[in-house]
Parts: structure tokens; C-alpha cells; sequence
């Protein structure tokens, strides 16, 4: 196996969820994921999960493996210390989808800090549960308007998502598969996050890494002075990648750490 060289010293690494710590086949971390992690801990490189994951959707990552937690795109930020940042969408942008979805235009989850529900089942949603390994409760859009929502996917295939962009004030889309688009606040998003991470850990960007699958892992990609794509990865994530590495279920993040010198082999 080939070195890659760097010039920093990392000191951070951050990893997607889906794709790229956990297999889209099997639904779980990798053996040699957990031993990546374990090894990469022991030689001091504080590891954080970056993913548009909910808190209550990421029982198969090894939570003692990691320093802390960003979650819902960014949106929601935590460690074992507590909550270092949270944000909300904007009620009005909730309305104003809620009421798109009550007209039949597509399908939406509603990610809370406490429950996520799907306003009801078509074949993109099914296609995701599917690709995910999770199932969505459903429940009535309208309880969205009381709550506080870190987050949104909205259920439209590439090239339909203008009818939420216009009609909305304060949000930002990112899509990582075709089933649907991640909608939360306007300046949130994995690169803000990963900013706010490293400044509370006094690490400097450069001594970063970031590994990532899809196309809400770009926004990381280019604040960590290195980025790995996996080799499954969508194909501007590979190119946009300072390496690209082997697939999920074919050790990937393993393999990547060993050419970058960051654990023995």
C-alpha cells in the first residue's frame, strides 16, 4: 500500500456517518472502522462524528471513540460535557413548508431534538429507509409549526427543489443521495460546525482531516486542511478530494489512515 504524504501534523479527524463510517449493505461500522478510530485515539487524534444525523438515529457509531458530536448538518453540537451549539430553522420557512406539504407537493421529515416523523410514505422515502436501515414514524406536518426543527429533508429528486428555495427566506439545501435535499439554516451546514469545533479545541484548520461521501460533506472538505473521499463517494466528492480512498465496506477509512501515516498497519 502506497504512502500519501501531508505536511501538518493532524490532530482532528472528522467523519461523515452514512457512507463513510457506516455501510449503506450492512448498516454497521466496519471492524477495521472501530480499530481505525481506536488506534487513532491512542496517538492522540481527537475524533468527531460530522453527519445530518439526528442524536437519537446514531446507535451504531462508537460513541467512546469520539471527542464530540456534530449533528442535523451542523445544526446541533454536543459532547460529554453537554450542548456547545444549537440552532433552529425559521418558523415562518416551517409554515410556509408545512403548508407545501398539506397540498400534496412532497414528502418531509421533521427532525426535532427529540423525535423525527415523516409526513407520509412514498417510494423516495422508501428508497431511503431502505439505503439508511431506519424507519420513519409518520405523524401530522402540522405539529412541525410548535416545534423547534433542527432540520428537514425534504423528498425531492435533483432538479425539483426550486419550488422550496423560492418560496422560502432563510434556508440552505445540500443533498448527499437522490431521494432528497437537507434543509436547515441559511448559514449553517458541516462548515461552520467544524469551524466552531476546532476554535472551542484550539485546533488550527490545517490540522484537520475530513472523510466524507456526499455533497454535504464539501462544506467540511474546505475548512479541514485535508480531505479524504471515499471510494464510493458521489462523484464531485471524489473530485473535489485531496485523496480518495478505498470503499466503506472495502476498509476505506482504515486504508486511508495507514498511507497517511496517522496508524500503523
Amino acid at each position: 500500500m502506497s504512502e500519501w504524504k501531508i505536511d501538518q501534523n493532524i490532530k482532528a479527524a472528522f467523519f461523515d456517518a452514512d457512507g463513510t463510517m457506516i455501510s449503506f449493505a450492512t448498516h454497521r461500522v466496519p471492524e477495521s472502522t472501530l480499530v481505525a478510530l481506536r488506534e487513532l485515539r491512542q496517538n492522540g487524534v481527537k475524533c468527531f462524528l460530522c453527519t445530518g444525523r439526528a442524536p437519537y438515529t446514531v446507535e451504531e457509531v462508537p460513541l467512546d471513540s469520539l471527542e464530540a458530536f456534530i449533528l442535523f448538518n451542523g445544526q446541533f453540537i454536543l459532547n460529554r460535557d453537554g450542548i456547545l451549539y444549537q440552532e433552529t430553522m425559521d418558523k415562518a420557512d416551517i409554515a410556509t413548508i408545512v403548508g407545501q406539504v398539506q397540498d400534496g407537493m412532497y414528502q418531509c421529515l421533521f427532525m426535532t431534538a427529540e423525535r423525527m416523523f415523516v409526513s407520509g410514505h412514498d417510494d423516495l422515502v422508501r428508497s431511503i429507509e431502505a439505503k439508511v436501515g431506519l424507519t420513519y414514524e409518520e405523524d401530522d406536518p402540522a405539529l412541525a409549526l410548535d416545534a423547534d426543527i433542527y432540520q428537514l429533508n425534504v423528498f425531492l429528486e435533483p432538479g425539483k427543489t426550486d419550488v422550496v428555495k423560492r418560496a422560502c427566506n432563510s434556508i440552505k439545501m445540500t443533498r448527499w443521495t437522490r431521494e432528497f435535499v437537507d434543509v436547515f439554516p441559511r448559514g449553517g451546514g458541516k462548515d461552520r460546525a467544524v469551524r466552531k469545533v476546532l476554535e472551542l479545541y484550539g485546533i488550527a484548520p490545517e490540522e484537520a482531516i475530513a472523510f466524507g461521501d456526499g455533497g454535504n460533506d464539501l462544506g467540511m472538505f474546505g475548512v479541514c486542511g485535508t480531505s479524504v473521499a471515499m471510494g464510493n463517494g458521489n462523484p464531485e466528492v471524489r473530485e473535489q478530494a485531496d485523496f480518495v480512498t478505498d470503499d466503506v465496506d472495502r476498509d476505506g477509512i482504515y486504508n486511508a489512515c495507514v498511507r497517511l501515516g496517522l496508524i500503523g498497519c
